[in-house]
């Protein structure tokens, strides 16, 4: 072999060797392109995850910020001073501040039952209020109706008591509350609300203080002037009553204490989130015969649910004949009057 061929063959064996290692590294850095891009990729979707979950949790906080949660019921205290109906209770008693707390931590623990108190209260606490101020009355007082009914309409309990004030038949009868089959007027919250002011004032008169008034209303007068012979004192937090008695006033306590300063308790309520006070315009009228509610309801351009529902005292599907209290949409009573002077007419012909 020639020195030239020699040489050439050794060019071309380098040759080969460089461009088989060109080759090689064409091929790595290709696949090292596609592995960027590829990472490329996941990182482009890594990012639109991490915008999204940012979003999410950015929502999300914002929701956190907007709740308002109830600290542990061992962060609500006790006032240091319980004033009912301008009578202190003697909180430095050992025994009174227990008893009290007990309602107090239960009453706290109920948080629906706080809550549907709050929202009735705007229903049916201003006509309360405004009656007894009217009367001269405490208006402290309106916190019992918490206790008796929780301000249900049509609340009754197992002995009878009826209404938002709870009267049992006879003294319902002793205040001018008719109870037949058609009618039971102690539903009737007008008349109710009357009659229980009006017991309430004669209680005082005769026990000359409103926590004896007020137990003597769950226990029956006779039952507290005995206790109070027997026992030889008048003040209502050392007398040894019947236990739904003695729980009866600081229940009233409590309700005062909580629905005074619902904020101060973690009860928090929007205005829109109440009920609307009750709206009604009330008339008295004398019928010859029964009045089919249907036909009122029509005449006054509401409908029959609506207006049973005003007045929870009449059983039927008629108003019974008689003088009767009938409650009316806001705005109406003229068209009832109308409506009644033509059904009147309609019937003498």
């Amino acid at each position: 072999m020639s020195l030239f061929m020699i040489i050439f063959f050794l060019i071309g064996c380098a040759t080969d060797r460089a461009v088989n290692q060109w080759t090689e590294q064409e091929v790595l850095l290709k696949e090292s392109f596609k592995k960027v891009e590829g990472l490329s990729e996941e990182v482009r979707v890594l990012e639109q995850s991490i915008s999204r979950l940012g979003a999410e949790v950015a929502r999300l906080e914002k929701n956190i910020n907007s709740l308002t949660f109830r600290p542990r019921l061992t962060a609500y205290k006790l006032p240091r001073e319980v004033v009912l109906c301008g009578e202190r209770a003697p909180l430095e008693d050992r025994k009174v501040w227990e008893n009290l707390d007990r309602e107090f931590l239960l009453s706290l623990s109920n948080e629906a039952q706080v809550l549907l108190y709050m929202k009735r209260a705007r229903r049916y606490f201003p006509y309360i209020e405004r009656r007894l101020k009217e009367s001269g009355l405490p208006d402290d007082l309106k916190y019992m109706t918490i206790v008796e009914s929780g301000l249900r309409p049509y609340a009754v309990s197992p002995s009878g008591a009826s209404g938002i004030w709870q009267f049992i038949p006879a003294t319902g009868e002793k205040y001018e509350m008719r109870k037949n089959k058609s009618i039971d007027e102690r539903f009737d919250f007008f008349k109710a609300t009357e009659g229980a002011l009006a017991y309430l004032k004669s209680l005082y008169a005769e026990f000359k203080s409103w926590t004896l008034a007020m137990a003597a209303y769950n226990a029956g007068e006779n039952r507290i002037r005995k206790e109070i012979e027997l026992q030889r004192t008048t003040n209502y937090f050392y007398l040894d009553l019947p236990l739904e008695t003695e729980r009866y006033v600081y229940k009233i306590a409590v309700a005062k204490i909580i629905l005074s300063d619902t904020e101060r308790y973690g009860f928090h309520l929007e205005e829109k989130e109440l009920y609307e006070p009750l709206q009604v315009e009330r008339v008295q009228i004398e019928l010859n015969r029964p009045l089919p509610i249907i036909e009122v309801s029509e005449a006054v351009g509401g409908n029959y649910k609506d207006l049973k529902e005003m007045n929870p005292h009449l059983f039927e599907e008629a108003i019974p004949s008689g003088i009767q209290f009938l409650n009316l949409p806001p705005g109406t009573s003229e068209k009832f009057r109308t409506f009644l002077s033509t059904w009147e007419k309609g019937l003498s012909r």
